[in-house]
């Protein structure tokens, strides 16, 4: 077993520092509360992580948290509120298996039917997934990448972990400390293993800097690198608290609101896609919240361009811009609609908060 010491460095009288051993709290103290924290934290588990689904029902039993990483992989989380042991790792193995097994429309309604529990927010996880990685489903073609979570793990596991690891399988081992001084109480994290670097660990790379690379041809292929950067540019400079998320297909500009649990979670306001059958133009969509966000902006952008046409199934408008003066003049209203967005945008945070 590792053994995990944490000292404070304090200064003494004379200024100088030295280490004081900090106590380490017994589990039975923090077991209880440390999935509750993980929950409201879910960046103590891995930067960017989304969770989806808590006690999440297969058929091997209820799988501990559910989440999706910035790259749109699902991850299963298996914790245990001691220490780790070897069963965690068949557990974990069990439930991911059984979710990629299951077909996407299964999966979809699978996860729907069962969130809302334990903190994490009620979704429609289609819906929700399209919209955070406009509409880019590949990557749940990937098998769910695995984490043990633990106060601690023994060395079977670390060894079967780390053996996995090494064989290709995306599989991972955090452990978690917790310390006291006085009434203060200290968390530790250790990543004990993880996945190793290999050329092909998922079936193809959807990830955030190959998905650009995608873009980036089929821009070209379509003759629309032009209006792809020049649109993305106006979107960076005129919404610049907006977070970007590039797909095989476009880019989409989501701001941050807040849950009804008061999490942070983004939310896509404006998207800009490329097709292969539309040559020499790029789809600008503009999704009902941004609309919302921008009214009266929005009203006067419908009247001076009949191209804007009603997405019916979400509720959204787009518009198919072309190189040439549609495009110069549609800039310049642009410009001052998404001004109004972020003001908008910017007024529903504040009523938010009080």
């Amino acid at each position: 077993m590792i053994k995990v010491k944490v000292w404070s460095l304090d200064k003494n009288d004379d200024n100088q520092l030295y280490p004081v051993s900090l106590e380490e709290v017994k589990e039975t103290e923090t077991e209880k509360q440390l999935e509750n924290i993980l929950v409201s934290n879910p960046d103590l588990l891995m930067p960017g992580l989304k969770l989806i689904g808590r006690q999440t029902p297969t058929d091997g039993g209820p799988l501990d948290l559910l989440g999706v990483d910035e790259d749109g992989n699902l991850i299963v989380f298996e914790l245990k509120r001691g220490t780790l042991a070897r069963d965690a790792v068949a557990q974990v193995i069990d439930y991911a298996s059984f979710l990629h097994d299951l077909d996407k429309e299964t999966l979809f309604k699978h996860i729907s039917d069962r969130s809302g529990y334990g903190g994490v927010d009620k979704i429609d996880f289609e819906n929700w997934y399209q919209e955070q990685f406009s509409g880019n489903m590949e990557a749940l073609d990937n098998p769910p990448k695995m984490v043990l979570v633990g106060l601690g793990a023994d060395d079977t596991t670390r060894r079967m972990v780390s053996y996995l690891s090494k064989t290709g399988v995306d599989i991972s081992l955090i452990t978690f400390y917790a310390f006291r001084k006085g009434e203060q109480i200290f968390l530790a994290k250790q990543v004990e293993v993880e996945p190793q670097e290999k050329e092909i660990v998922q079936k193809q790379a959807y990830t955030k800097k190959a998905n650009e690379e995608y873009l980036k041809r089929l821009a070209e292929r379509v003759n629309a690198a032009e209006i792809l950067e020049k649109i993305s540019n106006l979107i960076r400079t005129e919404m610049a608290s907006a977070y970007e998320w590039t797909s095989r297909s476009g880019r989409s500009f989501a701001l941050m609101e807040r849950t009804d649990q008061g999490r942070p979670s983004n939310r896509v306001y404006i998207g800009i896609y490329l097709a292969e059958k539309f040559k020499g133009s790029a789809q600008l969509y503009f999704y009902p919240r941004a609309v919302e966000a921008a009214k009266e902006a929005f009203d006067n952008l419908k009247k001076n361009y009949k191209e804007l046409t009603f997405d019916e199934r979400q509720g959204g408008w787009y518009i198919r811009l072309k190189k040439g003066e549609q495009l110069e003049r549609f800039c310049v209203d642009l410009k001052e609609l998404i001004k109004q967005i972020e003001i908008g945008w910017r007024n529903k945070q504040t009523h938010a908060e009080q």
